[in-house]
């Protein structure tokens, strides 16, 4: 275990994304430290394999804090993130996904508003690069990107009536205090980690239990968005197991889950006879058709019955590197 005195343990979890782990790792290397801020990384590889090894040695050849490497079995991403929560005692502790580089003054935001928050989490901007933009409709930006029109500082809800709008709450790009977010052994439910939602569904448990969320814009991290992920085959079931899993969170974290859970399905069916009549004018234009599919894939995942879609197992292939790091043969080398 970590340190005690560490301020910030930043995880990254990953599965064969060998050249974006790489991307993620330098940016942290190359950001601006503070004074007197402690913090380590814990890389967390969820393969079988250990494919990303090579790439966490060559990190530590340059990285003037520690780096640790965890294997986490089997394939779950809630297994990954319990790995990487229990194996620090850091203050705070902040996921950063493997598809993920930080902005250099990162750690600079980050540091200046732990020392001072009155929030259990934090949560950062995130901007996309595109592999293909083309193909990025309006719901696939709003999906995979985070950003409000709000001041730092600004609290933030996951459900409810004052849920906030437009924005993903996740653990991409957020930071947790440790302290009052993390009592359990293993926060994140392995139920959710096939099909993703894990961190929604504690963010909704931590919410239910009073703990408070706030924004961090200053904190900017770039995520890389792969052409095979702005492919309807990929958003029609990502969107469909997103509803479920929101439909699964908000009930779990409610007094009355199974009738809160039947709750949700009635907004669903409303909500699919909405779409329903807004169908001949959503079909003017490829974007417009796709969005309305994708919002039908979601009220359908609320519907559901069964148990959340394993869509990574389904969907995940070979991740290409980004455009910033093929156009330098070198990339793999400067970290």
């Amino acid at each position: 275990m970590a340190d005690a005195a560490v301020d910030l343990s930043i995880v990254i979890c990953t599965f064969h994304r060998e050249t974006l782990l790489a991307r993620a790792l330098a940016s942290v290397i190359t950001q601006r430290r503070p004074d007197d801020f402690r913090f380590d990384v814990i890389v967390v590889d969820n393969s079988d394999s250990g494919t990303a090894a090579p790439v966490i040695e060559a990190a530590r050849l340059t990285a003037p804090f520690a780096i640790r490497a965890l294997a986490a079995h089997p394939a779950n991403i809630s297994v990954a993130r319990n790995a990487g929560v229990a194996a620090t005692s850091a203050t705070w502790i902040a996921f950063v996904d493997d598809d993920q580089a930080l902005e250099p003054d990162w750690l600079v935001h980050v540091a200046r508003a732990v020392a001072s928050t009155p929030h259990d989490v934090l949560f950062g901007a995130i901007d996309t690069e595109f592999e293909a933009p083309e193909r990025a409709t309006p719901a696939t930006r709003k999906l995979f990107t985070r950003g409000i029109d709000a001041p730092s500082g600004d609290d933030l809800f996951a459900l409810g009536p004052r849920k906030t709008r437009d924005i993903a709450l996740s653990t991409a790009n957020a930071m947790f205090r440790r302290a009052t977010t993390f009592h359990e052994p293993a926060p994140f439910d392995l139920a959710f980690g096939a099909g993703g939602g894990e961190d929604y569904d504690l963010l909704c448990r931590l919410e239910r239990d009073g703990r408070c969320f706030g924004w961090l814009p200053g904190a900017k991290a770039r995520e890389f968005v792969p052409a095979s992920r702005c492919e309807p085959s990929y958003l029609l079931l990502r969107f469909y197991a997103g509803g479920q899993a929101f439909a699964a969170a908000a009930a779990g974290a409610s007094a009355r889950p199974r009738a809160t859970r039947w709750r949700l399905r009635g907004r669903a069916l409303v909500q699919a006879g909405w779409l329903l009549m807004q169908a001949p004018f959503a079909l003017h234009g490829s974007a417009a058709r796709r969005d309305h599919a994708y919002r039908w894939a979601g009220a359908f995942g609320k519907l559901s019955i069964g148990g959340i879609l394993p869509i990574y197992q389904r969907t995940e292939a070979p991740t290409p590197a980004p455009r910033s790091a093929r156009v330098n043969p070198g990339f793999l080398t400067k970290i």
